[in-house]
């Protein structure tokens, strides 16, 4: 009831008034906004996402700023249009840890923008923004696309999913695999929380359901999916994050500059030789992070094709 009625107070401000009709002005590419402190940032944040009719990427100082706004932010607007996007890495990147439940989300957002949905929001941090992701046009080589009704042949399905890398088990436990039993097909992909179990009848996908793995009990009908696997595995991991939004995207950062040298910091860190070591020996392959890691320059270059809301 609070928040809502900091909300309410919020839009009918008159700054808050002007900053929108200048967000809804593409011919301004860069504003400046003081005197948000705590969370009075996120709340004034939400009246723009609904208000501005543009998307927007919010990028906090590391993942524990990251988190609070976006906790922030969904008590607001919900979880449907708010998006958080992680690093992959479970600790710093210099150390090379990956984190499996952080890929899930990147690959859940990347796969939401591929999609173009409107309305949506990013909460990310520098660490995040560091990482290469694949390009539009491999998610989209790499994604299987399965609606209820569409004629589709099982086995054609399951050799798709081999190719994409995933794993034959009794039971789905965990992304990146799929399970054949009858008539079903359970798959557990990169870009949802939750597996899917698609029913066929023949030739036809009769329905696709979510899944609980504990209890297998079906939580919601869907009635179109989209199959994601590793991409950090099978993908060419070759461009920014920033060339998977939308150009009319609004960047909002707390300074500008400093968030290009943040970047540039964990790119230096990430390829020290004591850092390249390390990775070495968590990897047990050998596998370093160069050419995986984006610069300052390099996101300083994209970013200048945004606006910036500081």
């Amino acid at each position: 009831m609070i928040i809502t009625e900091l909300q309410q107070l919020y839009a009918t401000h008159p700054n808050v008034e002007g900053m929108c009709k200048l967000l809804k002005d593409s011919s301004v590419r860069h504003l400046y906004c003081s005197g948000l402190c705590a969370s009075a940032a996120s709340l004034f944040s939400s009246v723009l996402v609904q208000r501005a009719e543009c998307p927007f990427v919010f990028i906090l100082g590391d993942l524990e700023e990251a988190g609070y706004f976006y906790h922030d932010l969904t008590q607001i607007l919900g979880t449907g249009q708010v998006l958080f996007f992680p690093s992959s890495f479970r600790r710093a990147i210099k150390y090379g840890q990956k984190d499996a439940a952080n890929e899930i989300l990147r690959t859940e957002v990347l796969s939401r923008l591929q999609k173009g949905e409107e309305g949506l929001c990013v909460v990310t941090y520098p660490d995040a923004l560091a990482e290469k992701v694949v390009s539009r046009k491999e998610l989209g080589d790499k994604t299987l696309k399965l609606h209820a009704g569409e004629k589709v042949d099982m086995d054609f399905v399951t050799e798709v999913l081999r190719s994409y890398g995933f794993e034959y088990v009794d039971y789905v436990y965990e992304p990146g695999q799929y399970a054949v039993r009858g008539s079903i097909i359970d798959v557990f992909s990169f870009a949802s929380e939750y597996p899917y179990r698609i029913d066929f009848f023949g030739d036809e996908v009769e329905s696709i359901r979510t899944f609980e793995v504990e209890s297998q009990l079906s939580r919601e009908r869907k009635e179109g999916v989209a199959i994601v696997p590793d991409l950090a595995v099978t993908g060419d991991v070759t461009t920014s994050f920033l060339d998977f939004i939308p150009k009319e995207t609004v960047l909002a950062m707390r300074d500008f500059l400093w968030l290009r040298e943040r970047i540039q910091v964990v790119h230096d860190e990430a390829l020290t030789p004591q850092a390249i070591a390390v990775q070495e020996v968590e990897e047990n392959g050998g596998i370093t992070l160069e050419g995986k890691l984006i610069d300052g320059s390099e996101f300083t270059v994209r970013a200048l094709d945004f606006r910036r809301l500081e």
